[in-house]
């Protein structure tokens, strides 16, 4: 409603000035006309003749005071000659920048490139024309380039609903433009996680399901052209809202640059389970260095003695344990230290990085077990296997740690055997196997047996 009232104000100046401006036109012609005639004593003087009064003529310019008031109004003549006569012809300028240009082609079929948004007009007239015309800013701009055929074209811009009194002057005046035909085809899309880095690892994305797999894609020619992929962008950061993600669509090149083309739908559904696969493995300990002199080791505790994995299932699945590197010269005065874990590859996640290690030490002791009979495991079961001789049947040991480990280990704690697994018929001699026992060295009276295979 207020717009309408000023723009009944603007047109009610406007008629008003043009009303002044005719009325002022007429008087400046009007005292024109009468400042030739009253400073033209010869003209005035045949005036009088032809009408018999020469003698009215004479008394008038013998009169001083009429001819002081006479010269009165001829400066008043002159000073509304130089005071509006000018202003009637005065031209006035206002500048009108970012003004919007307006485009005319069929943006169904083509698309345009070099069109500026806006561009800077200077008006030249009348001024109350000018202001008006400025105030309102209801005229055009525009390019016409609706009868252009593809390819680079330089075209005048133009303007109307304007004043035919008013000058205009556009900057830009000419553009160059090239026009491109659009075209249309179908490309299969694929989902892709940004912002990994913000979501706790020990979190597992499962593969994004999309509800459409291929999008319409419009654009100029050599844009599609160098389409390489199209790309459902899903922002992880806030793991809430992956149930039914709307993920935006965009178009990228080989490069990874993003392209400037019409993809519809612009956004697809993307859902994404998450899961906290993960599994708790012992810590085992792998020791360097040797004990003091006269002593072993016997015990190491380990706390935490487990850890828990996190990462996809088929991965952490592969591991049985955590190694724990313990060098024995780095203990403190009280044997302890603090262990680093190595976190393995591809695990996403563990639930502690360091370990507390507790080694002690007691002074050592060695035992003998004799006559250690020898397993034979692994065998075909078509074949069947025995010691060449008595000796190769069984083994000693001797053993030797921490005199309480020592001490409460017997001949059953300790198990020898060879491995015959592809072995076929015939004599071989292969080596023996022991089965560690924490913290306890087993010295072997012979490390290979000799055996005989038959069918």
């Amino acid at each position: 409603m207020r717009k309408e009232n000023v723009r009944e104000n603007l047109e009610q100046v406007d008629n008003n000035s043009q009303e002044t401006d005719k009325i002022l036109y007429r008087f400046v012609n009007f005292s024109k006309r009468l400042g030739r005639v009253l400073t033209n004593p010869g003209m005035l003087l045949s005036v009088l003749r032809f009408q018999k009064l020469d003698h009215v003529y004479e008394s008038l310019l013998r009169n001083e005071r009429l001819i002081k008031l006479l010269a009165l109004v001829v400066a008043i003549v002159f000073a509304i000659n130089v005071r509006y006569a000018p202003n009637a012809k005065e031209r006035y300028s206002a500048d009108i920048n970012n003004y919007p240009l307006t485009q005319y082609y069929d943006q169904d079929r083509m698309v345009v490139d070099g069109l500026p948004d806006t561009v800077d007009v200077t008006l030249v007239g009348d001024k109350g024309k000018v202001d008006i015309a400025k105030a309102k800013s209801n005229f055009e701009i525009y390019a016409d380039l609706r009868n252009l055929p593809p390819g680079t074209h330089k075209v005048n811009l133009e303007y109307s609903k304007l004043s035919n009194d008013l000058d205009v002057k556009l900057d830009p005046s000419t553009i160059v433009v090239t026009i491109m035909s659009l075209i249309e085809t179908e490309k299969s899309i694929k989902a892709d996680f940004v912002n990994l880095d913000q979501i706790d690892e020990m979190y597992v994305l499962g593969d994004p399901q999309l509800a459409v797999d291929k999008v319409k894609i419009k654009g100029p020619q050599a844009v599609v052209d160098q389409i390489a992929t199209v790309k459902a962008i899903v922002d992880v950061s806030d793991l809430s809202k992956l149930a039914d993600y709307q993920a935006p669509v965009y178009a990228y090149d080989k490069l990874g640059n993003k392209l400037d083309v019409e993809i519809r739908p612009e956004k697809v559904t993307v859902s994404t389970q998450v899961t906290t696969p993960s599994k708790v493995v012992p810590i085992k300990e792998a020791i360097t260095g040797n004990p003091p002199e006269g002593y072993s080791i016997e015990s190491i505790i380990l706390e935490p003695s487990e850890v828990k994995l996190y990462g996809e299932t088929d991965v952490i699945d592969m591991y049985r344990e955590i190694i724990a590197p313990i060098d024995l010269y780095q203990l403190d005065e009280n044997n302890e230290i603090i262990v680093k874990l190595e976190k393995p590859e591809n695990v996403h996640k563990m639930s502690v990085d360091t370990v507390k290690v507790k080694v002690t030490y007691e002074e050592t002791q060695e035992k003998t077990f004799e006559e250690i009979p020898i397993e034979f495991k692994n065998l075909d079961a078509k074949y069947k296997v025995k010691a060449k001789t008595l000796d190769d049947a069984m083994v000693d040991l001797v053993l030797s740690g921490a005199k309480t480990r020592v001490d409460s280990l017997s001949k059953d704690d300790i198990k020898v055997f060879i491995d015959l697994n592809g072995y076929t018929p015939g004599e071989y001699q292969i080596p023996i196997t022991i089965e560690t026992i924490d913290n306890v060295m087993i010295e072997p009276s012979q490390v290979k047996v000799n055996i005989i295979i038959t069918e």
